[in-house]
């Protein structure tokens, strides 16, 4: 994988998020993603629009490997304009390898001998983060260092998160205004690869391999710790006062997304924190988090049976959701389940009846 400037590592996912609801009498809390136990929807609502979430017609693939301007290496472009949530690439991992301290070395090489010579050929044509230990991570052996530069997390097991080689993901660059999600489908063990916002014929296709809620310098310093480059993305290639103020909204959308969670016996404050975040998610051209502030929104609204406005917040979450990991993701399902019937969700009702207020 070639990043700006250097060729580095592995990605950490956005941010941790609990998979149940908390609540009791005396504190409700919300949290960002949805519970995926089952939910009984009605009949009536069948006939909603569920149409989301763009797919590619065209047979050929919608990207290209070519030199990347602002590295030493290669990226991945765009060979035609792609409409927000369109699928980029589905690839299945080359091999995985379970987390360390099992995950050596010795096996990343065992790994490799049960693959084709042309693959194992493309796995050490790959960027190396971990060669020397002078300015980035600790130096490890060419086998083990080019899997930890260029792995992706792809399913959990007793023993912990497992990580893969995906060659063709893996010339994905960095950007800090990524226009790529991606999504590990468990049923298919595939990586799928979708357009965060439109994107031009040409531009380059980036993801993220930090917390995209950190300042500049925040970022930078993750960035050459963990990584060993320096990154000169367009969000980090601002001016002085235009980089002030990225960073101001960045550093709100992160406190933002804390204080939510803690807005459960406060409604009417915690949806206007949510739809303060969205407008500064608008300002700062970025995707991640549209979803989970939207679903926020719809859990203030169940908790004081404010039923019309919740289901408008759950289908936009539902959208957004469409967009970024497909309409057969878990949160997805579940998404469109609360749209059917929003009274399913436990926290209905927990607070006395109110009007709150439906997305801008």
């Amino acid at each position: 994988m070639d990043t700006r400037v250097q060729s580095l590592s592995t990605r950490p996912p956005l941010r941790h998020t609990s998979s149940s609801f908390r609540h009791s009498r005396s504190s409700i809390s919300i949290v960002h993603t949805p519970s995926l136990e089952p939910i009984t929807t009605p009949d009536q609502e069948e006939d909603e629009d569920d149409s989301t979430g763009s797919t590619i017609d065209d047979s050929s693939p919608p990207y290209k490997i070519s030199s990347a301007p602002l590295t030493d290496g290669v990226g991945l472009f765009a060979t035609r304009a792609l409409p927000k949530g369109a699928v980029i690439l589905c690839e299945s991992p080359m091999f995985t390898q379970a987390p360390s301290p099992t995950r050596t070395n010795s096996t990343v090489m065992a790994a490799l001998s049960q693959c084709t010579r042309d693959e194992q050929r493309q796995y050490f044509n790959l960027a190396n983060a971990y060669k020397t230990s002078t300015a980035g991570p600790r130096a490890l052996l060419p086998a083990l260092g080019i899997f930890e530069t260029n792995s992706l997390p792809c399913g959990k097991t007793r023993g912990g998160r497992r990580a893969g080689i995906f060659l063709t993901a893996a010339r994905l660059n960095h950007s800090c205004r990524p226009n790529v999600a991606r999504v590990w489908d468990q049923d298919t063990h595939q990586m799928t690869f979708r357009a965060l916002r439109d994107v031009a014929e040409g531009e380059e296709l980036c993801m993220n391999y930090v917390d995209v809620l950190g300042t500049r310098a925040q970022r930078a310093e993750e960035l050459r710790t963990s990584f060993g480059f320096e990154c000169m993305c367009e969000a980090c290639a601002l001016g002085f006062e235009e980089q002030a103020e990225s960073d101001r909204r960045r550093a709100a959308l992160r406190r933002l997304f804390e204080e939510v969670a803690l807005c459960g016996n406060e409604p009417t404050l915690g949806l206007r924190k949510v739809k303060l975040a969205l407008q500064l998610l608008t300002e700062e051209g970025l995707v991640h988090y549209e979803s989970s502030f939207c679903f926020d929104a719809f859990q203030f609204c169940v908790l004081v049976a404010d039923y019309a406005n919740a289901k408008a917040w759950i289908r936009k979450a539902w959208e957004a959701s469409c967009n970024t990991s497909g309409p057969d993701s878990p949160a997805s399902r579940a998404f469109k389940m609360y749209w059917a019937n929003p009274r399913a969700h436990e926290l209905a009702g927990k607070l006395p009846s109110a009007t709150l207020h439906g997305p801008d």
